[in-house]
């Protein structure tokens, strides 16, 4: 599997990488905007967000939301993202699902998985608070990526199957990867 993997990057463009770890950081931010109640003005962010309950175009963020934006920014920064705002859509799967998150994960740019998870069931939330919505599960013989910032011990897991979630405690090493870690 590592072999296929490294196919995989060797073959795919790194400006097509770099263009949907871009668009999923603008999504990230700009949810947090939208939450806010900001009004879109381009037409990337009225086709994603819905304007009816739009309030300011200078919304007051939270600490918390302040710090997601700061660190979107860094890695949007890290690969000198130019997100094309006159289009209609994104290169980001399941924009809907990651929108409806309690707290919203903010890409690295870098990967590494868990090859063959060998561990018990483990449960995502919608957030990191015990009490958000279940959100997704791991199964043993999942590949697990990482590739989010890890925030308070909690990790944002894309399975890229549509499940997704924050998973605490996460201790993931070569003794519960069968297939051992790549990245």
């Amino acid at each position: 599997m590592r072999f296929l993997t490294a196919i995989f990057l060797t073959l795919t463009p790194v400006t097509a990488v770099a263009d949907a770890l871009c668009d999923e950081l603008w999504l990230t931010r700009n949810t947090v905007f939208d939450r806010a109640g900001y009004c879109f003005g381009s037409e990337l962010g009225k086709s994603v967000f819905d304007n009816s309950d739009c309030t300011t175009s200078s919304p007051k963020l939270s600490a918390e939301d302040e710090l997601v934006v700061a660190q979107v920014r860094e890695v949007e920064e890290e690969f000198s993202c130019a997100v094309d705002t006159s289009r209609q859509s994104l290169d980001v799967d399941y924009v809907d699902q990651r929108r409806a998150l309690a707290d919203l994960p903010v890409r690295t740019g870098y990967e590494s998985a868990c090859l063959g998870y060998d561990g018990p069931a483990l449960l995502m939330t919608a957030g990191r608070h015990p009490d958000t919505a279940f959100f997704g599960e791991i199964l043993p013989g999942d590949n697990v990526d990482f590739g989010y910032i890890t925030v308070d011990g909690m990790e944002f897991i894309d399975m890229g199957d549509g499940r997704m979630g924050w998973v605490g405690g996460l201790l993931f090493s070569p003794k519960v990867c069968a297939g051992g870690m790549a990245g």
